[in-house]
């Protein structure tokens, strides 16, 4: 292979795709999607599982992208193309699976989670929001990497057990074990912050 194929072949790193975006190149795109295609698919089949679906939020993706490099440049493309993405995708979810139970990983985690967490406030209530995503924060930053790793995985990326225990070399058992432990933990935490309630 020669060094003008090696240089076609080579994936820009995400600095370089985020200064075309700024140079306004449709190269821009192109290198997104060749970065990030399988990862972005991949999250939205997770909450959508169609194809179709998600082949029409992975385009929508990429204008969002487009249309918000610039003004914003992104130091991580990966959380902000995955964050738009899921987005979109919770969207469609919601609108188009409304009163519907469809089985997905997105169903599965948010029932798991949904054990640990108070139900949504009301609007007067906006503190609680606020302090119950504090400590949801603080809470991710006490776990070691791989169990944060595990709980961003499962319930931001709604990556079944299978995938997480492939990703992570591990045993099926080793990642539930993780996840209940995770909310156990998040569960007493919120305890400790007088958030106690039983669903």
């Amino acid at each position: 292979m020669n060094e003008t194929e090696k240089k076609q072949t080579a994936v820009l790193e995400d600095d370089a795709i985020v200064e075309l975006y700024w140079q306004r190149s449709e190269r821009a795109i192109e290198e997104t999607d060749r970065k990030y295609h399988r990862h972005l698919f991949s999250l939205a089949y997770n909450i959508l599982h169609d194809n179709m679906d998600c082949e029409e939020c992975l385009n929508d993706t990429y204008l969002g992208t487009w249309n918000a490099i610039p003004p914003s440049r992104p130091k991580w493309l990966s959380a902000f193309v995955s964050k738009i993405m899921r987005n979109l995708a919770l969207k469609k979810y919601r609108h188009e699976r409304a009163g519907k139970r469809i089985p997905s990983e997105m169903t599965v985690a948010l029932d798991e989670i949904n054990g640990c967490l108070p139900a949504t406030p009301s609007e007067e209530e906006a503190y609680h929001v606020r302090r119950v995503s504090e400590i949801l924060n603080e809470y991710l930053r006490s776990l070691d990497d791989r169990q944060e790793f595990v709980f961003v995985c499962r319930y931001y990326c709604s990556d079944s057990v299978a995938r997480i225990a492939q990703l992570l070399d591990m045993s099926h058992s080793t990642v539930f074990r993780d996840l209940t432990d995770i909310r156990e933990g998040l569960k007493n935490r919120l305890k400790e912050a007088g958030y106690d309630y039983e669903k």
